[in-house]
């Protein structure tokens, strides 16, 4: 789905508060070489309106005339094959086309994405002809992905594909096409929803965190100025036309002067100085800080590109680069990194009585590169303890009557790889018709078909085949964590927070969801909602506040409320609960008795279908016969660890969940 920007598109320019943002959107306009850019914060931020509004700045584009794919005239090593054939009999003719933003839903299928069969004519005309996706759409287009953490993987994989080749290759379905796709990509996400994949966030030039703006002057300079544009949106277009026009000039100029900006080699070894001090991985972070620095310095009228270019393009290239995990350490603080780009510019420190050398400071109103690296950033890890789990050989095993290993699974939503066929069964919808199966079926038929037919192959609902999909599935994991006052409270919390954000550092691509319930006193509580975000986790378990009596089965019960809502909200995900306790308990429901009410409770685990996970937390060699009784009603596994570590904790939980 193509968004051109038609006459009620929010304007670029009149977009209040979020400069940063804007800037590395334009950054990305003058050279799309840098690299796309992730829009990372809270709702209601503007993220998804300032992505679309770009499009009313951006200048028109050369295109060769009549192609589908829009290639450029100057570069025939980028054109399509149909190009290069047009090319043999005659000069390509030139015309100009309107820059977009063309959008990928998170719920686009393959097909949507990369293309396929044109259904149409295979059945009207006998050809095997192609049906663009929307990757042919973006090519020297913004590809625009809302919510981009929440894209399948399968869909991401494609998009890492194409982003490295810059061409999208089809071979399905009896189709083989190559055809450019160079796009710039840009994502927003908010973070409280999960993370993104890791190499896909690496692919990303630049980073922006977007947060609502404070200032009560600006904010109600927001509320008119979105009260105008919803009361009359073409009068409020008209009024900020010339600002746009404004814009698009400082664009179309900034691409003119770019190829002429120069950096000096000792700017080349500041940026490389610098990325090496940050520890980021790899050399992209090196090449998009040199392309956005030079692209900046073209933004604002100037033909060379300087440290005080780097300085306000460092935070937006490194943003997203230097934190690996949750556990890592700063690497570096900001008085060092401020000494790196001093010396790798062979100028005086100011903190030894020198003069900085001309302009270094950053852009107005924009916290300097090494603030940020203070405040977040990473260079190197505190030595971590092994991930996987010691185990000592429990007395007993309670057999799963269903695995809880990820896997993956059919599904009927039209998301997901397309696998194999089967012979269709009631109405079905023209992107699950397996186009492919469908013709060979009905090829076979042909001689016992009506000859006068007049369309090259004849066929009949009895021959349409739909396509069978499977994608992945996760596991809504519950923690459900022993916070009484009996000895190692503090600890057992301590480690099941620790093992919550190990596993929440890959959630993203296991699709898995992680939340903590505790008991104490006479009830239980969730610390943590089901979440797939590190930071969420990481605020949310700050307080852990242990102490009182050990409502055992009010914990175990407070847990299956959240797998229900969890598995009606997806009824894909797999249920797993982890009882972190030495099982024992001396409050009931009601006046019941505190253990017979935990075994009970954990009867209803297994009645529910969860898979359940007994971490014993018992002192003494042989550990608590209660805690194995427990896995026993639940009909789950019960494990015992030499030493109650998050990474022993979270270890036995990627063996049995994700048989890893």
């Amino acid at each position: 789905m193509e968004v051109t920007r038609p006459a009620y598109t929010y304007p670029f320019s009149a977009i209040v508060g979020q400069e940063l943002l804007k800037t590395a959107l334009l950054l990305n306009a003058v050279d799309p070489r840098v690299g796309g850019v992730l829009i990372r914060g809270e709702k209601g931020t503007a993220k998804s309106t300032a992505v679309r509004a770009l499009a009313g700045v951006l200048p028109a584009i050369d295109v060769v005339e009549g192609c589908r794919y829009r290639c450029d005239p100057a570069e025939p090593g980028s054109w399509c094959s149909e190009c290069r054939t047009r090319r043999e009999t005659g000069v390509l003719p030139k015309a100009q086309a309107s820059a977009r933003v063309v959008e990928l839903p998170v719920s686009a299928t393959e097909d949507r994405l990369v293309g396929t069969l044109d259904f149409q004519a295979a059945l009207k005309e006998g050809e095997r002809a192609f049906h663009p996706g929307l990757l042919a759409d973006a090519n020297r287009q913004i590809l625009y992905v809302d919510e981009v953490n929440l894209l399948d993987d399968h869909l991401v994989d494609t998009l890492l594909d194409a982003a490295a080749m810059g061409v999208n290759t089809v071979e399905r379905e009896g189709v083989s096409v190559v055809h450019p796709a160079r796009f710039i990509l840009v994502g927003t996400m908010n973070p409280e929803e999960g993370e993104i994949r890791p190499q896909l966030l690496d692919r990303f030039g630049l980073c922006v965190e977007v947060e609502a703006v404070r200032e009560p002057e600006a904010r109600v300079e927001i509320m008119r100025r979105r009260r105008s544009f919803e009361d009359d949106p073409v009068a409020f277009t008209r009024e900020w036309r010339e600002a746009e026009e404004d814009v698009e000039l400082r664009i179309k100029h900034a691409r003119l002067r770019l190829p002429g900006v120069k950096l000096a080699e000792e700017v080349y070894y500041a940026i490389a100085d610098l990325c090496i001090r940050a520890g980021v991985d790899g050399h992209r972070a090196d090449h998009v800080m040199a392309r956005a620095a030079a692209a900046l310095s073209a933004l604002e009228g100037r033909n060379e590109a300087g440290l005080a270019e780097v300085e306000r393009v460092a935070p937006l290239v490194l943003a997203h680069r230097l934190r690996k995990t949750p556990f890592d350490q700063i690497g570096a603080d900001a008085e060092s990194l401020r000494s790196a780009l001093v010396r790798a510019l062979g100028m005086p420190d100011e903190g030894e009585g020198g003069e900085s050398g001309g302009n270094v400071g950053p852009g107005e109103g924009q916290a300097t590169i090494y603030e940020a690296l203070a405040s977040g950033g990473s260079g190197s890890s505190a030595e971590a303890e092994p991930l996987s789990a010691s185990l000592e050989t429990p007395l007993d095993r309670a057999r799963r009557s269903i695995s809880g290993r990820r896997q993956e699974t059919v599904t009927d939503d039209s998301r997901g790889r397309y696998r194999r066929s089967e012979p269709a069964k009631g109405a079905v919808s023209m992107g699950d018709v397996a186009i492919d199966a469908t013709i060979r079926v009905a090829a076979g038929r042909q001689a016992e078909r009506d000859p006068s037919c007049d369309m090259a192959i004849d066929v009949n609902a009895e021959d349409l085949q739909r396509k069978v999909r499977t994608r992945k599935v996760g596991a809504s994991i519950v923690f459900c964590v022993d916070a009484s006052g009996s000895m190692g409270a503090s600890k057992r919390m301590d480690a099941a927070k620790g093992a919550v954000l190990e596993l929440l550092t890959d959630a993203y691509q296991k699709r898995d969801r992680v939340s903590v319930v505790s008991f104490r006193g006479d009830s239980a509580e969730v610390l943590l909602a089901p979440t797939a975000s590190v930071e969420l986790a990481n605020l949310k378990l700050k307080s852990m506040p242990t102490g009182g009596a050990t409502p055992l089965a009010h914990g175990i019960l407070r847990a299956l409320d959240l797998l229900e809502s969890e598995v009606r909200r997806n009824a894909d995900t797999i249920p797993w609960l982890v009882l972190v306790t030495d099982g024992r308990a001396n409050v009931g429901l009601a006046d019941g008795l505190g253990s017979d009410d935990a075994k009970i409770a954990a009867a209803r685990a297994r009645a529910a279908g969860v898979h359940v996970l007994v971490v014993d937390t018992a002192s003494g060699a042989a550990g608590g016969s209660a805690a194995r009784d427990l896995a026993r009603h639940a009909s789950g596994e019960y494990v015992r660890l030499n030493s109650l570590g998050s990474s022993e904790i979270a270890g036995a939980v990627r063996e049995r969940v994700r048989g890893t």
